[in-house]
């Protein structure tokens, strides 16, 4: 009795092409514990938000950051939609993707632009800030086209859109861009500038980035007060219960191939948890990759020949596995750092030495320094 296989994906995909298979392939995001985890705090955050507007969300490239700023782009506009049903004009959550700075300088009015553009705002190109001298006019009485789409002006517009339209959260993806500048100062006065924006218009940030975020909760205690880390971890092999939940996505995965026969992947978990250093992003990807070989093959099921086509190089990997241990280390320390202090200030008890008061004669000062270079009477 030959059995029939139940499609996870509709059934007429296996007569499209082979483009439209793996886009279909591509278009799949499997919920995991780790992505869970991550949404829900921010979902509580924004939702019912408290002193905290900023967050830093990090990990590794291809352990989902992307696939969870998606999740949660959906997850708010689902949330809002009676909302917005009721009020066409406004926005729950939008975001914008920061761009590397060109020559060490960063661009501000470029920012500006397309956090607007993701508003969908209109007439960017005429935002005039209305702050000026009569040096400032033409010939003909009219502000000078020079002094239109400046900075300024366009952050405040971005502003008044924000608060306008409600705006709950803004995202930005690969946001380490917005501290690739030299010096301690430079990225201590860019936290600042996403801090005020958060603060003037009530609306969460949520910077989504690499391992290069952490540096800027450590900048000075208000930013690290006003803001809180997100780290998204890779699944560790030696921890039975992300081994089982890296082999259930898998099996996951393998029921949404666009192929007659469903691939038994879940055979080959070592290999594949091996070559994705753990995380789902890159596993994805790698899936991708050999499924586009396995159509090039007209293959009726994906096969370890496939994966073994398909898998990223050994020194990429060597690399991603290294940026990734190096940057859960660094976390680490800096949870350690203040787990430690925590400890010795909250944790134990110093029994207070009995301190014996010495009476002096009536009249006779206390050996002491007196102030200097200041009034005592203004301290």
């Amino acid at each position: 009795m030959v059995k029939t296989r139940l499609y996870s994906f509709p059934k007429e995909l296996l007569s499209q092409s082979n483009e439209t298979k793996t886009n279909y392939f591509k278009s799949i995001t499997i919920p995991h514990r780790h992505l869970k985890e991550a949404l829900d705090i921010l979902l509580i955050n924004i939702l019912e938000p408290a002193d905290t507007l900023v967050f830093l969300v990090f990990g590794v490239t291809g352990v989902g950051k992307t696939t969870l700023r998606l999740r949660l782009e959906k997850k708010l506009f689902d949330e809002f939609l009676p909302s917005l049903r009721k009020n066409p004009g406004q926005i729950a959550v939008a975001g914008t993707e920061a761009i590397p700075t060109s020559g060490g300088k960063f661009s501000y009015k470029d920012y500006y632009t397309r956090a607007l553009e993701a508003l969908n705002e209109v007439l960017i190109e005429y935002k005039v800030a209305y702050c000026f001298s009569r040096d400032e006019e033409n010939d003909s009485g009219l502000v000078s086209r020079a002094y239109r789409q400046d900075a300024p002006a366009l952050r405040r517009a971005m502003e008044k859109v924000f608060r306008y339209r409600q705006l709950k959260a803004f995202t930005v993806d690969e946001a380490q861009h917005l501290f690739m500048m030299a010096g301690g100062h430079q990225m201590l006065h860019q936290m600042n500038w996403i801090k005020s924006i958060a603060n003037l218009t009530g609306t969460v940030h949520i910077l989504f980035g690499t391992y290069e975020l952490l540096n800027c909760p450590t900048l000075n205690g208000q930013i690290g007060r006003r803001s809180e880390d997100i780290h998204l971890l890779p699944y560790q092999a030696d921890n039975p219960e992300d081994l089982a939940e890296f082999i259930r996505v898998i099996k996951t995965f393998q029921r949404y191939i666009p192929l007659p026969e469903e691939p038994k992947l879940e055979q080959h978990y070592e290999y594949l948890f091996s070559g994705s250093v753990g995380c789902v992003g890159l596993l994805k990807n790698w899936l991708t990759r050999s499924l586009r070989i396995a159509y090039s093959e007209k293959a009726r099921t994906l096969k370890i020949k496939h994966l073994k086509v398909g898998a990223f190089s050994v020194s990429r990997i060597n690399k991603i596995k290294e940026e990734a241990e190096q940057g859960f280390r660094r976390f680490q320390e800096a949870e350690g750092l203040v787990d430690r202090k925590y400890s010795t200030e909250y944790g134990t008890k110093i029994r207070a030495k009995k301190t014996v008061l010495k009476k002096g004669r009536v009249g006779q000062r206390k050996p002491k320094r007196d102030v200097v270079g200041v009034n005592p009477d203004e301290i």
